[in-house]
């Protein structure tokens, strides 16, 4: 009878430190820190381009950044796509490029004909540093926006998308500061 008591406790103990590990492995692999980065402007397509893996995050498409990108009708300045996921994910894209007057007319009208947010100011935005062509705005998982400088004949395009209102992603250190509207307030929780 005491053997079988000790069996039997053996057991219970092997059972319930089994069911403990297996939690430990899933709330491990569901807290994983999840990151994918690039500045390679010849991984557009991958990234966010028409088919692109991040083309679509929070169920909106954003055909605010151009579908492909053709390195021979424009001078690349400034590309940076970055996921982040710590807890929730985060997504950053950011598209800077210098063209033709054509090839500017046909991107302007392209922008313009997408339509815009009803509240293209969240998150105690003031103004935008450039020409508003077009922004999504969602107050809990951020906006996506495309500016514009007609003398310049420049395009700039930012994606700031993440959960619950507030981004992980440290934004200022990748997006120049003259793409970024005045008195943004998107709290930064935590990043290495």
């Amino acid at each position: 009878m005491k053997a079988d008591i000790k069996f039997g406790i053996k057991i219970a103990g092997l059972v319930i430190g089994v069911f403990f590990l297996l939690i430990l492995g899933f709330i491990g692999f569901w807290m994983y820190d999840s990151r994918d980065r690039t500045e390679d402007i010849g991984k557009y397509q991958e990234y966010i381009g028409k088919d692109g893996k991040y083309k679509e995050n929070f169920d909106l498409y954003n055909d605010i950044f151009p579908d492909s990108i053709d390195e021979k009708l424009c001078e690349i300045e400034d590309f940076c796509y970055y996921y982040y996921n710590p807890w929730d994910p985060c997504y950053l894209g950011y598209l800077v490029y210098t063209c033709d007057e054509e090839f500017f007319e046909k991107e302007y009208q392209r922008l313009k004909e997408l339509g815009s947010a009803e509240e293209p100011y969240p998150y105690g935005i003031k103004n935008f540093p450039y020409e508003l062509c077009a922004v999504y705005t969602n107050r809990d998982y951020g906006f996506i926006y495309a500016l514009a400088d007609r003398e310049q004949k420049k395009f700039a395009y930012v994606e700031l998308q993440f959960c619950n209102g507030f981004t992980d992603i440290k934004y200022e250190k990748i997006i120049d500061a003259q793409y970024l509207p005045e008195g943004m307030d998107i709290k930064i929780s935590y990043e290495e």
